[in-house]
């Protein structure tokens, strides 16, 4: 996994064995993700997902200790099919309400046919370089790493 920090910006980008159809698949179903999103210590165990230009993907991290839980909201601000995937990426409440504390995200991820691999590159836009550096000390790099590493192990079972 290749990681660069640009400014305001942080890039992560890996080579998958698997077609880029299914990468891609694998990121826009609630049925995939459950599999894969998130760290073995944190998985994702609520998602609800309106993959569409507007539409909202809801998540939870729970993590090892009662009470831990970490919920998301995405929203999608532009979809190419299977090449690409923008949405604008924030840390929520339950009740899926942003929490204005923390730093909200721009996230593109493309999905790149390299034959019958595919390379994966997600670019995260922070508000600031302070932002990103607060989300990179929260482990944000760690956690891409094992669950890409999910990701990996569930692509090549499918």
């Amino acid at each position: 996994m290749d990681v660069e920090k640009k400014g305001r910006e942080l890039i992560i980008s890996r080579v998958f064995k698997a077609p880029r159809e299914l990468v891609f698949n694998a990121y826009t179903d609630c049925s995939h993700l459950k599999h894969w999103w998130g760290t073995h210590q944190w998985p994702m165990e609520e998602c609800t997902m309106d993959f569409r230009e507007g539409g909202e993907w809801r998540y939870c991290l729970r993590g090892p200790n009662p009470g831990d839980e970490s919920w998301g909201k995405a929203i999608y601000q532009h979809i190419e099919n299977p090449s690409k995937i923008v949405y604008n990426d924030y840390f929520t409440d339950s009740e899926g309400s942003i929490n204005r504390e923390m730093p909200g995200m721009q996230i593109t991820v493309e999905f790149i046919d390299k034959k019958e691999d595919t390379k994966l590159v997600s670019r995260t836009l922070f508000d600031s370089p302070d932002a990103l550096e607060s989300v990179v000390e929260m482990g944000v790099i760690e956690g891409f790493t094992e669950t890409w590493d999910r990701l990996e192990g569930y692509l090549a079972e499918a």
